[in-house]
């Protein structure tokens, strides 16, 4: 697989629908704190949804994780609000490609103040170009059948929503990124994600 052009992903400062302006850059292994502060900062709902459950405790083996951003099989972008005085993740969206090398499980988490002005929508987006740009299939997320902040998410930005027949309380949000992909996909295995979940 190909270097990511993430890896060259240059700052983007983009004004958001309120007026209110955020730098979106890649994550580096420096930005740990910042994303600690995020996520601790969570309403308990929010939380609940990004970990699918209960009050998950921010370790430092969760922040390695999610700052060891290669740019292979792991991309993640960060939202800084003040990035020039008093730097604040208020977003981050992550993917993490499966052991298939053609699909990528992606979350996306933005703060309970910065909620309903298109930041969520920006990140995924830009996620989404990366993943396409380098060749991948498909971007998935898993989601609580709870979480209904992320359900407007996929669904805004495209994804179709499949039950999971072997947890009801999950539901699997796929994007498919080459129109050629699914029809392959098919035709090789005789069913697609979308069919293999009714």
């Amino acid at each position: 697989m190909s270097s990511y052009y993430c890896e060259n992903f240059q700052p983007e400062n983009v004004a958001l629908h309120d007026g209110r302006e955020v730098q979106i850059r890649a994550v580096c292994k420096e930005d740990g704190e910042l994303e600690k502060q995020l996520f601790e900062g969570l309403s308990p709902e929010l939380r609940r949804d990004r970990f699918l459950g209960g009050n998950h405790k921010v370790s430092e083996k969760l922040l390695a994780l999610l700052t060891d951003n290669d740019h292979n099989l792991h991309e993640a972008l960060i939202a800084i609000a003040d990035p020039d005085t008093d730097p604040r993740a208020v977003g981050v969206a992550h993917y993490a490609c499966d052991a298939s090398g053609h699909a990528c499980e992606c979350a996306v988490v933005v703060a309970d103040d910065w909620q309903h002005v298109g930041l969520g929508r920006l990140l995924l987006q830009s996620l989404t170009e990366i993943a396409q740009g380098h060749g991948l299939d498909e971007i998935y997320s898993v989601e609580s059948a709870e979480n209904h902040h992320g359900e407007r998410l996929a669904r805004a930005m495209g994804f179709q929503a499949h039950a999971d027949p072997h947890d009801y309380t999950l539901l699997t949000y796929t994007k498919y990124l080459h129109p050629d992909y699914l029809v392959s996909r098919e035709a090789a295995t005789g069913v697609g994600r979308g069919q293999a979940r009714h």
